[in-house]
């Protein structure tokens, strides 16, 4: 990393890793599921992950299978095989039974992952519990973007099928604009907080979810009195990217993906309305690129929308994350 330096550094208990040049910072924290908790830009100084939502705005180590809502709620999480708690399932055999549960926000999230230093920048692995599988994440800046690069290997002797989905809970304020493909017109419902917006698997129409406010358009993150959370789905992409512009600040995160490889957005949005049954309501906005859709493996196979690995495979995909002052351009890359 020619133009980048890695530095560590404890706090609260755990080592943090740091990535950075001139211009953005990376913090990871490899001891719980190698979470990025601060992409910074250092000019401005603006952070664009949420904080942890906890009390203390501190981290707890989780135990596989824990709940994800138990915990921090905060910062980049890697979601895999599922997304919400599910049956294993597969492709390739949709009939067949498995007696295999994958926890909640997948097998990632709450483990340690081990870090490599190479030449190119950093490895962050990590092996698979219900499946035999490694799963690595490779970590570059270049110059205001960083770029992060999956490879996923099916160490077994039978396929197996699975979902993954970026999962970066982003730090926003009422009137940050989503900047998301003009091709999205309607949206699949995975679930809201409010009945009167739908129930799961309803689709709705884009942006505008409450069809008795008018005044919230969705475009555009609304104030947390509204009361109100939703995850979503768009149809499969032609256009691989999606942002959000923070007006006051003139400052945007761009997010870049192959909609080859992971053709869906999943758009968490919590005004308010989510966790249910505590005071304390979050507001922040998750862009989440992914293989495939609803949050479930088992109902994403059903549906036939999500990937399946054959034995001894390997699968690649790329997530770049640029910060840009202003609006991002039209065309980022050449």
């Amino acid at each position: 990393m020619s133009d980048s330096v890695v530095r560590t550094y404890r706090s609260g208990g755990f080592d943090f890793l740091a990535v950075e040049n001139d211009e953005i910072r990376a913090v990871f924290l490899p001891e719980i599921g190698n979470k990025m908790v601060e992409l910074r830009n250092l000019k401005s100084g603006k952070q664009f992950l949420l904080a942890p939502q906890t009390p203390a705005q501190s981290y707890v180590r989780p135990t596989y299978g824990a709940e994800f809502a138990a915990f921090d709620t905060s910062g980049f999480d890697e979601c895999f095989p599922t997304v919400a708690p599910s049956n294993d399932r597969s492709l390739s055999d949709r009939e067949k039974e498995y007696e295999t549960l994958l926890p909640d926000h997948g097998e990632l999230w709450s483990r340690p992952w081990e870090v490599h230093r190479e030449a190119s920048g950093l490895r962050f692995a990590i092996r698979g519990v219900r499946h035999e599988y490694d799963f690595e994440k490779r970590v570059r800046i270049q110059g205001n973007a960083l770029a992060l690069d999956y490879t996923l290997r099916n160490r077994a002797r039978e396929p197996f099928s699975y979902l993954w989905s970026a999962h970066p809970l982003l730090k926003v304020t009422p009137g940050t604009e989503l900047l998301l493909p003009r091709e999205i017109t309607t949206v699949l419902l995975n679930w809201a907080s409010d009945p009167s917006i739908g129930s799961f698997g309803d689709r709705k129409a884009w942006p505008n979810l409450l069809p008795a406010r008018r005044d919230a358009s969705f475009a555009s993150v609304q104030h947390p009195r509204l009361g109100v959370a939703v995850k979503c789905f768009t149809d499969a992409l032609k256009e691989g990217r999606a942002g959000i512009y923070d007006r006051d600040a003139d400052e945007s995160l761009l997010m870049e993906f192959d909609t080859g490889k992971n053709p869906y957005l999943g758009l968490w949005l919590c005004y308010g309305g989510w966790p249910e049954g505590v005071e304390h309501k979050h507001l922040t906005v998750a862009l989440e690129p992914t293989n495939g859709r609803p949050d479930s493996l088992e109902e994403a196979v059903r549906r036939g929308e999500c990937t399946e690995i054959g034995a001894g495979e390997e699968r690649t995909w790329s997530l770049r994350l640029t910060l840009w002052k202003g609006r991002p351009p039209a065309q980022t890359r050449a």
